[in-house]
């Protein structure tokens, strides 16, 4: 990639035509790919994965990802805790205390994004304005609107496009053009309903205070079925700690109010990482065992539950 003389990517003018990779499986990835979209509008989008493998390449920034040894970059974003740091950057903004990356991303481009930002803040601590929706409300908290739209995508051209719609359109936009997308993710979300009463009367039945699922292979890290399982049951009081295991990996959470486990902690074990109540890694159902004598050593009572043949 042929350098600009300028080193900084916030000191480039706004028709430079920047490399940048985020992450694609989350609000906050999106987030970052839509606020460099609009500092550089002929910016080019690259997608990547936080559980890590496969990204490679020479960037003017990376964000929201972990910087891997085979990447190389001008300046990278993130606010994970236990994120690899194996790459070469030119400058590093990594603040672990940040509620997300792409509020460090504005900040770093210049921009009052102050709307997006939030949005971003919102989804990735889980501190939605208004619960789930399970269908199109206006009163619902828009950063629903961005998170079912990006759950449902496939692809990193739709990711693009997402990210094209909410740069230059607004919300408004990203809802008109991707409005099949969000009702796919929210008639997922009810059909998960059924699946939490069902549960949430085993773990009464078992007398369990946490929750390892197993999801069929459409699922992702933290997506709408799983999510909304574990996030339901932390309302209701059901749960403490939660592990998902999916295709590719592992998601690992806490309820926030619940001190004896961290999820960063566990992941960095198994080659991931993320946040106290967040974290993932690479790891399949193979260490399952190993993930419920995690939970048992902090005195929970881990319930297993296969869901690979529903859905």
């Amino acid at each position: 990639m042929k350098r600009e003389a300028i080193t900084s990517p916030r000191m480039l003018p706004k028709e430079a035509r920047v490399k940048a990779l985020t992450d694609i499986e989350d609000v906050d990835g999106l987030v970052c790919a839509a606020l460099i979209l609009r500092r550089f509008p002929n910016a080019i989008i690259e997608t990547g994965s936080a559980k890590g493998g496969g990204m490679k390449g020479e960037y003017d920034i990376i964000v929201d990802l972990p910087l891997e040894k085979s990447l190389e970059t001008r300046a990278w974003i993130d606010h994970h805790l236990a994120q690899v740091q194996e790459g070469k950057s030119e400058e590093k903004v990594y603040d672990p205390t940040a509620k997300s990356a792409a509020g460090l991303l504005a900040k770093y481009l210049g921009l009052e994004e102050r709307e997006l930002a939030e949005i971003a803040d919102r989804a990735d601590s889980v501190s939605y304005l208004t619960n789930a929706p399970l269908g199109f409300e206006e009163s619902n908290d828009p950063a629903w609107d961005v998170n079912d739209a990006v759950k449902a995508i496939s692809s990193s051209e739709q990711f693009v496009e997402l990210a094209k719609a909410l740069a230059f359109e607004g919300l408004d936009g990203l809802r008109r053009k991707f409005e099949a997308e969000i009702s796919h993710t929210r008639g997922l979300r009810r059909k998960a309903e059924g699946v939490v009463q069902i549960i949430s009367k085993k773990v009464d039945d078992q007398g369990s205070d946490s929750l390892i699922l197993l999801m069929p292979r459409f699922e992702r890290r933290g997506s709408t079925v799983s999510a909304h399982i574990v996030f339901s049951l932390y309302r209701m009081g059901k749960i403490k700690a939660s592990t998902v295991f999916y295709e590719g990996g592992c998601w690992i959470n806490v309820r926030r109010d619940f001190g004896g486990l961290d999820a960063a902690e566990i992941a960095k074990r198994y080659g991931g990482g993320g946040h106290r109540v967040s974290a993932g890694a690479p790891i399949g159902p193979n260490k399952l065992e190993n993930i419920k004598l995690e939970f048992e050593r902090a005195g929970l009572k881990p319930m297993v539950v296969d869901l690979r043949k529903q859905f």
